[in-house]
């Protein structure tokens, strides 16, 4: 079982985008038929949607360096700041930061009317449904078993990505549970540990696993006693989402290494700078920043990824 999991972060899907092309060229192989599962939150869930949507003659309709294009331009659309003013901040308060229309017209570009149940290769995709006050994960495995669980791939990646006070939440009100979603990012921004578990679920145990596990970066940025030690409400409310991201990352990472053996789980992840940690920057100058940044990181684990490729191949 060859598994492949993608962090969400917003615009800095670029990242693990860009290391997914990587290895397509590397292997010659979509990823669709070089994992048996494709995990994602959020960005990543995109990413693992759009690798598996079939095209013609049950191929890929995308590959990786051609979702890396257009992701480029279409965070614009999906982060569209081009009426953000002060009074917007202001009304984002109390409401979501941006328009849902951007994010859906891309979606629907993107995915058109496939149906979860038509990827090419098993997924699962993380959100947080608010009724039930549960996790729920979208699988290709649940879709297939009961047409009930089958939804459009669109909706899917608009409810995994539906991030608190960005977007509104992804809601099915004609269904008869009336299912709302928020992003998949509150309780699994790393989604590795979700897919191993759901890879057992299947039938598998680790040893039957290789899994290779994607971030968009990880915060560098460290507070000092001095400097936090008076912090109130507002002071920790921004810091305390990067904390609450990257502790998780790394737990999941921490707990991947002590289950599997080294030669079967590959975790790549850049550093970034603090200004560069913003999901929803989709400026042409920042976008250029992210893929130097994923240029940087496949130049510096090339061997790593080398090894990889050769493991999954």
């Amino acid at each position: 079982m060859k598994i492949l999991s993608i962090d969400g972060g917003g615009v800095r899907g670029i990242i693990p985008g860009m290391v997914i092309a990587e290895i397509e060229s590397r292997t010659g192989t979509p990823v669709s038929e070089l994992f048996d599962l494709i995990s994602g939150t959020s960005a990543g869930g995109h990413l693992a949607l759009a690798l598996t949507l079939p095209g013609e003659n049950g191929k890929p309709r995308w590959s990786a360096a051609a979702l890396a294009d257009f992701y480029g331009p279409a965070y614009g659309k999906i982060f569209d700041s081009s009426r953000f003013k002060m009074l917007d901040v202001i009304k984002g308060l109390a409401h979501e930061r941006y328009s849902s229309n951007g994010i859906e017209g891309v979606l629907e570009e993107l995915f058109g009317e496939a149906m979860l149940s038509d990827a090419l290769t098993e997924v699962l995709i993380t959100a947080y449904e608010v009724e039930r006050a549960e996790p729920h994960f979208f699988t290709r495995h649940d879709a297939r078993t009961d047409p009930r669980n089958d939804h459009f791939m669109r909706f899917v990646a608009r409810a995994t990505s539906a991030a608190p006070t960005y977007f509104e939440p992804a809601a099915r009100l004609e269904s008869p549970d009336k299912l709302t979603f928020i992003d998949g990012g509150v309780f699994a921004n790393n989604p590795t540990m979700c897919a191993f578990a759901h890879a057992q679920s299947l039938g598998f145990d680790e040893d039957d696993m290789t899994i290779v596990s994607l971030g968009t970066g990880a915060v560098s940025r460290s507070l000092q006693f001095e400097e936090v030690r008076e912090w109130g409400l507002a002071s920790w409310a921004r810091p305390i989402i990067d904390i609450s991201a990257h502790a998780g990352n790394h737990a999941i990472d921490w707990q991947m290494t002590h289950i599997l053996r080294p030669e079967n789980y590959f975790r790549l992840t850049p550093s970034l700078a603090s200004g560069r940690t913003s999901l929803d920057d989709a400026r042409p100058e920042t976008i250029s920043a992210l893929e130097a940044i994923a240029k940087n990181l496949i130049e510096e684990n090339s061997a790593t990824i080398d090894v990889l490729c050769e493991s999954i191949g």
